[in-house]
């Protein structure tokens, strides 16, 4: 990269930054996109050349968490259709949804926080929740169809996987209790699993 791109990916970063960090401490609705480049010391100007308005830098910072989620879930799914072990595959996807909570944990906040908020923000994590939430259902159908799950009602399985996956990142990241992610994985595993067979 030379100079002129190194400077372009630092204002990028920065505006990101600083989007995140008034995201988190208004929302979305009473964020400004005046706060952001005067947090990251750029010129409004500035960050229209990465945006064309708040809401696109909302998207690319839902995306950046968003993004390696479903494709970890679609790649369990994948697993799984081509008959890896299923508890080895879950294990897995537990280990990297972790890793993606953990490089990102206010990315995970913002998402947790606008999820059911009314307006913009919240329909765009809800699109996204809904991806995943499709794809969670798909890995059942199909376990449904090899034999390896009883029969069930697939959606409301996987709202429930999805919502307990969810309310256990915030606790994870708000620091209730001693929450192992690999621990938590196979427990929340073990319950819908036996609990289906």
């Amino acid at each position: 990269m030379g100079r002129r791109e190194d400077n372009k990916a630092e204002k990028r970063r920065r505006l990101e930054a600083a989007g995140l960090r008034e995201l988190l401490a208004v929302g979305y609705a009473a964020a400004t996109v005046d706060r952001v480049v005067a947090e990251a010391g750029v010129a409004r100007g500035t960050f229209y050349l990465y945006y064309a308005d708040k809401h696109a830098m909302y998207v690319a910072l839902l995306d950046r968490f968003w993004g390696p989620l479903g494709e970890g879930v679609a790649r369990a799914r994948e697993a799984l259709r081509v008959g890896s072990e299923p508890m080895a595959v879950y294990a897995a996807l537990g280990a990297e949804l972790a890793t993606v909570v953990a490089s990102d944990p206010d990315g995970a906040r913002l998402s947790l926080r606008e999820s059911r908020s009314a307006g913009a923000g919240g329909v765009e994590v809800r699109a996204r929740s809904a991806q995943v939430e499709a794809l969670t259902e798909a890995i059942l159908v199909d376990a449904v169809a090899r034999g390896l799950l009883r029969p069930h009602h697939t959606g409301a399985v996987a709202l429930a996987i999805t919502g307990g996956v969810e309310r256990l990142v915030w606790a994870w990241l708000e620091g209730e209790g001693e929450l192992d992610p690999m621990v938590v994985t196979a427990e929340l595993t073990g319950l819908f699993t036996f609990g289906l067979r």
